[in-house]
């Protein structure tokens, strides 16, 4: 596991404002086309994962910014996330374009996460205490708020829970916590409309934000698109 300041710094040298658009008409991530159609509109996309759902104080502050977003360059993004989808993921688990191809591993998955919920409960009284970093540019796909954990203590918490979950479905990649505000235009977007998107992010990113997470709000969830997320099991009470 990366120290706490292995974290910072990791996660600093990435977590910046958009600059990074380019001079040339922006082509987003091929990947996008995987959840969004050519019209914009998101397709179906099927999986799992635990997330940490927020209070409606904390969406709709994010929905503000994400309305700011819309209104200031709506040719950069495609249809607008549902506030309800806000959430910060503790841990992906699985994902696919087509359903037959996770169903198997989406029971697999709910009979671990469910033999993991005794563990969680015994957090079930922890809060962790998240501070906004800055939004950001996620791998071409997606435009985020990225979050970092206020103390050492507050990031071995919830390491600690992110390594239950590790137990469940190993991952490639590093812990990067983030809130998912937009996903961008499928068919991209030209340089006017990049540059007004770095001007609202620059606002944007004037203001911190801190955001309490706690554990009796950790859920699994299944997915059939990016805007569709349901509660399949509540992990502590």
């Amino acid at each position: 596991m990366e120290t706490y300041q292995e974290f910072l710094d990791r996660i600093n040298s990435f977590e910046k404002a958009p600059t990074n658009f380019g001079n040339e008409y922006f082509m987003g991530n091929p990947s996008i086309s995987q959840k969004v159609g050519s019209d914009n509109s998101f397709k179906k996309f099927y999986g799992d994962t635990v997330v940490f759902a927020l209070d409606d104080t904390i969406k709709r502050t994010l929905a503000e910014c994400v309305d700011l977003l819309y209104q200031t360059a709506p040719k950069c993004f495609c249809q607008k996330l549902s506030p309800n989808t806000f959430h910060v993921t503790l841990h992906d688990l699985s994902n696919s374009a087509i359903l037959q191809n996770v169903e198997k591993e989406l029971l697999e998955n709910k009979r671990k996460i469910i033999a993991k919920s005794g563990e969680v409960q015994r957090h079930a009284n922890e809060k962790i205490k998240m501070k906004s970093n800055s939004v950001f540019n996620m791998v071409d796909t997606s435009l985020v708020l990225g979050l970092y954990p206020a103390s050492e203590n507050d990031y071995c918490r919830i390491m600690e829970l992110y390594a239950l979950f590790d137990d469940v479905k190993k991952l490639n990649y590093p812990f990067t916590p983030h809130i998912t505000l937009a996903y961008y235009n499928v068919n991209g977007f030209d340089l006017q409309s990049a540059k007004d998107l770095e001007n609202i992010v620059k606002q944007l990113n004037a203001n911190d934000m801190e955001i309490e997470l706690e554990v009796k709000n950790l859920y699994y969830q299944q997915f059939k698109s990016m805007n569709d997320y349901f509660n399949i099991v509540k992990l502590a009470k």
